[in-house]
Parts: C-alpha cells; structure tokens; sequence
C-alpha cells in the first residue's frame, strides 16, 4: 500500500465513528498526530492498521497508551499515559491513551479482565484467556559518569550510553540491550575519567584500569623555593617517582628520578634543569614496550626502563609546593 494510500486510510479511519453503549468515540479527537511518547515502549510488533494496534493494547494489562508508526505499520505499546510521561513531536507516528477507545474493540477480551503481568489472547476456537505477558525491563540501569538515550524497554531494545565531559569508554560495547529474563545488559564500569580539571593532592586511577601503554600530561607550576614530586604506582609499589627540586636544602634546578617495589628504593638519578618559582611546565610521563619517558616542555630529558617488568600501574599522584591547572591521561 502507498504512504498515500495509507493516509486515505486513515483520514477514513478519522471521520468513522466506534460506539460502545450510548458512547460515540470521535476517533480522530482522541488521536495525536506526529507524536510519540519517549521511554515507555514495553512491546513493539508490525500491526497493519491502528485499530488492531488500539486493540492490542486493550488486551494488555500493562498498556496505557500506544503508538503508531505509519511508514512501516509498527505498534508501539506504553507502559505510561501522557498525563504523567513525556509526549514529544515526531513525524509519521501517531499517538493516543487508550482511556479514550473502548473496550468492545477488543472483541472477545472486552468482557475478561486480565491481572497485572498478564494479556488476554483469543485461541483458535474462539475463547479468550489470559496469559503472560513480557512487560519490558524497565529504566535502563545508570551508568556512572554517563547519559543514556533509549526508546522504550521492549525485549530487545538498545539503551546507549555516551560518558561525559572529561571522561572516556572503557570497552567499545556502550550499549545495553533489553533482555527476555526482564534485565539489561550490565555496563558497570564504561566510563573512566581521563582528565583533572585543578587535582588536589590525592591518588588518581587510570581511567580503564592498569595499563602498560600511556602517557601523562600535566601541567604544573611551583609556588615555592622548595620542592614537589610526581609518582605512577601500583598498590605502595612507585614505578616512575620524580622529586623536583626547585629550592630544597640548598639544592636546585634538579629532578630525581627513583623507584620502590617492595618497600626497596633503586638507584636514584639526578638531572639537571632549570626551574623558577612561577614558571610553568608541561610535564609528560610515558610508558611504552616497558620504557618509561620524561618530556618536559617538549624535551627530553630521560627514558627509565621498567624496574618490575610487566607490572602494569594504575594510580598516579603528586605532591609539593606546586600549582596543577591539569591532568590528561591518554593511551
């Protein structure tokens, strides 16, 4: 059938009138057109026309508003009405609360009611019953650090996370499917920040747990003729730890570079470099085929291989007299 075919359909549909007792249902009042409500699909099914899709949400115990889509003659049905869900524009579909149709549309089922999770069906001799019924699986489940968008929580449907600002997927999987045990798909754990707006002086996680491919961006400034430090670890294990000594028991312009697994420091080194109160660096700390690398403003100035081989951190901090305006991780 053409769309405008289809729409002769419906603009006769709209004139008719369906009597229930004394009432007359005007139907084309009753119907919203190039609406849609968000959220509520609990089932979703090919119907040819809207009075069988009307019907079917009759039927169900669940249902207190359906949709319509005219293009490809799929009925929507709702677990919400539009006086408490949202109801938005969106082209070719149509929408009404089924409060408005009566129940002598349903045929055979007018006169069963139906208990919660359950429908009524009609057998093949002709006799209504009822039966279960999948009533979807509710809200998607929230994900930290993460918005959702999804259409209903009909078997099958795709809530789809995207993370906020300053943080990242963790897996290439960020979509979570409604399953028929009535349960998403778990997600716990897609987003991980990535990027430190003004950090405070605390331990910072990867964002995707321990790695042994990154590279660390801070930008820093010291605010005292004394000393601060970096550090990437694992549990009390320092795999990259620098002090940067700006003014500290007479010593000046040198970074230190250590190590500590076990409890036991390795041999520390010492690297001249020209530091001031108030300069501002940007310190990169890298890690790739078991190298650690320092860069600072772009230079650089030393590649430490791992001490503990293999042994992927997860934590990094700093400390000391020094201002950091941001971090950045990035694999």
């Amino acid at each position: 059938m053409s769309s405008n075919h289809s729409e002769l359909v419906f603009l006769i549909f709209g004139i008719m009138k369906l009597v229930s007792g004394d009432t007359c249902l005007d139907v084309d009042s009753v119907v919203q057109r190039d609406k849609y409500m968000e959220h509520q699909v609990f089932r979703k099914f090919g119907s040819q026309s809207l009075y069988t899709c009307a019907s079917e949400c009759l039927m169900s115990s669940a249902c207190l508003s359906f949709g319509y889509d005219k293009k490809t003659r799929t009925c929507l049905l709702n677990s919400n009405s539009s006086d408490t869900a949202n109801v938005v524009e969106r082209t070719g579909f149509l929408f009404s609360d089924i409060q408005h149709w009566p129940k002598s549309l349903s045929g055979r089922c007018a006169q069963v009611v139906c208990e919660t999770n359950t429908r009524c069906e009609v057998t093949r001799l002709g006799l209504a019953r009822c039966v279960p019924e999948f009533q979807g699986c509710g809200h998607p489940p929230d994900v930290r650090d993460a918005n959702t968008t999804y259409d209903g929580h009909y078997q099958g449907a795709m809530a789809t996370y995207s993370c906020d600002h300053d943080y990242r997927a963790c897996y290439n999987n960020v979509t979570s499917t409604c399953q028929s045990s009535g349960a998403w798909e778990s997600l716990e754990g897609l987003c991980g920040q990535y990027r430190w707006h003004n950090p405070i002086w605390v331990l910072y996680s990867f964002p995707c747990g321990p790695s042994s491919k990154f590279q660390l961006i801070m930008n820093g400034t010291a605010t005292a003729a004394t000393r601060w430090g970096f550090k990437i670890q694992k549990q009390t294990d320092s795999f990259f730890d620098s002090e940067f000594c700006v003014g500290y028991n007479g010593i000046s312009d040198l970074v230190r570079i250590n190590t500590k697994v076990d409890d036991v420091w390795g041999t520390e080194v010492r690297l001249d470099l020209a530091m001031a109160v108030g300069k501002a660096m940007e310190i990169q700390i890298t890690l790739q085929d078991g190298v650690y690398g320092l860069v600072i403003d772009s230079a650089i100035i030393h590649n430490l291989t791992e001490r503990d081989a293999g042994a992927k951190p997860d934590l990094f901090g700093f400390w000391g007299d020094v201002s950091v305006s941001m971090i950045e991780w990035m694999s």
